[in-house]
């Protein structure tokens, strides 16, 4: 039994579906719906429903809530994307 146990855990471990990576690299203008000058949280996860907060979080260096147009493209270049603007 603890044979099958772990055979089967093994088999589900393998068996998982690999997690699309979230594309980061978008235009600023299309993340700022209200056209305000900078994306909100509310903003970035309407974009990236899949995305990880902690993205935002470290676009945010000013750690104000939100990221402005420069913040965006300086994450952007962090992670080797190039500006697409």
């Amino acid at each position: 039994m603890k044979k099958l146990f772990l055979a089967l855990a093994f088999a589900l471990l393998f068996c998982q579906p690999v997690a699309a990576k979230t594309n980061y690299n978008v235009c600023f203008q299309s993340l700022d719906v209200d056209v305000d000058g900078s994306m909100s949280k509310g903003e970035f996860l309407v974009a990236f429903s899949d995305g990880d907060t902690s993205v935002f979080d470290q676009a945010d260096t000013n750690k104000d809530g939100s990221v402005s147009h420069e913040e965006w493209e300086a994450y952007k270049a962090s992670q080797g994307f190039e500006s697409n603007e």
